[in-house]
């Protein structure tokens, strides 16, 4: 009698067919549109992006999700690039695997930020933008770090970074989560930023076959694509004393994660905490990446449904307080993002007027990034670069 199949093993040559199917949908996707262009007789415009389909197949399986991704255009009086457009590419198949594996474990996300602003007022990016922002509740976000993992497994293309880290060589507790080789910042160049936190806690959920580095950081600090995964905590105001104390001990962890040493010279100067001496000693003695989990750990057992919801860095440590009326996240509806639909909360505009005030007036902004490609890997674009600070 042949052997029963035991679970791990069913779900993973259920993935292998699934990704099998995926390819021939793929290429099926692609024989109808070169069907269409053939019908109407463009012949030469059929070639080019035949031609270019194939090699994107060949080189990494992309699915297009950009309109007329190869050529210029002016969204908005704004100069689209071809590069900016395969960037978008990037992002959008990141979120579609994101999105894949939040409706496999039922979980709720909503876009955020400049991803909810252009989905709103733009069906797609802000033409100046040029990342991707999505926020879960606490409980969610806690249950896609638990499944993430595995689902990557699958998918080698792609990998998590977790606590997003500002600092590099000379700090020696500075773990980085063990299936990323993400450098760190030296302690001379936070010195000389300062207002960047040295810690930031999001998840980014990154394309390896990409490039990427950032505008204010140094040239030779180097990442993949990302997309960007924040996560609501409780905020003030609340009715509830123990729900405040609770919100203040786990500012205490999260300050004392991303601020060791600033609360370590609280202590020895005397200042009072919620979390006892002893108990916050020992906190500030474990390496940062069990410090980092210690207060998502703190932060999902207190979680409880509030009126309002913030960032805790936002509670924390950026001068500008954001929160979020819980409520407008209470329903859920889908709009048009560029070829994909997103989910946003189905009261936006409360949204949105909390994050940005007049969110109808267009104000053209600067993007984040500086230089990165849709083509070539961060390890191999950093092998070859010349570029030093």
């Amino acid at each position: 009698m042949a052997k029963k199949p035991g679970n791990f093993d069913a779900i993973v040559l259920q993935n292998k067919l699934l990704q099998e199917q995926n390819i021939s949908l793929r290429s099926q996707n692609e024989l109808l549109r070169q069907a269409a262009f053939a019908i109407k007789g463009d012949k030469g415009k059929q070639n080019e992006r035949s031609g270019q389909s194939s090699l994107i197949d060949k080189k990494d399986e992309r699915e297009i999700f950009i309109d007329d991704i190869y050529h210029d255009e002016m969204r908005e009086g704004f100069l689209v690039t071809s590069h900016r457009k395969k960037l978008w590419n990037v992002q959008i198949g990141i979120l579609q695997e994101f999105a894949r594996i939040c409706k496999k474990h039922d979980i709720r996300w909503f876009t955020i930020g400049g991803t909810l602003l252009g989905a709103v007022r733009h069906k797609g990016f802000i033409p100046w933008d040029d990342d991707v922002d999505v926020i879960m509740f606490r409980p969610d976000y806690e249950k896609f770090k638990s499944v993430v993992e595995e689902e990557l497994t699958y998918n080698p293309h792609y990998s998590m970074w977790y606590w997003f880290n500002h600092r590099l060589e000379s700090d020696s507790e500075a773990a980085q989560h063990a299936n990323s080789d993400l450098p760190f910042i030296s302690r001379a160049y936070a010195n000389k930023y300062a207002g960047l936190s040295p810690f930031f806690p999001l998840l980014r959920l990154v394309d390896e076959r990409t490039t990427c580095y950032l505008n204010e950081e140094r040239k030779s600090i180097f990442y993949a694509i990302w997309i960007d995964i924040f996560c609501f905590d409780p905020c003030p105001p609340f009715e509830d004393r123990t729900l405040l104390n609770n919100f203040n001990m786990a500012q205490e962890l999260f300050l004392a994660t991303i601020y060791p040493e600033k609360v370590k010279e609280a202590l020895e100067n005397k200042e009072k905490f919620l979390i006892p001496r002893d108990k916050m000693m020992t906190f500030l003695n474990l390496p940062f990446k069990t410090r980092a989990q210690q207060f998502d750990l703190f932060s999902l057992k207190h979680y409880t449904k509030t009126p309002y919801v913030s960032e805790m860095a936002y509670q924390t440590i950026r001068k500008r307080k954001r929160a979020y009326r819980a409520k407008s996240f209470d329903d859920v509806i889908y709009l048009p993002f560029e070829k994909i639909e997103v989910p946003v909360p189905a009261d936006y505009d409360a949204v949105l007027t909390d994050d940005f005030g007049d969110w109808h007036k267009i104000v053209v902004a600067s993007g984040h990034l500086n230089t990165f490609s849709a083509d070539i890997p961060y390890r191999e674009y950093f092998a070859k670069s010349k570029v030093k600070e």
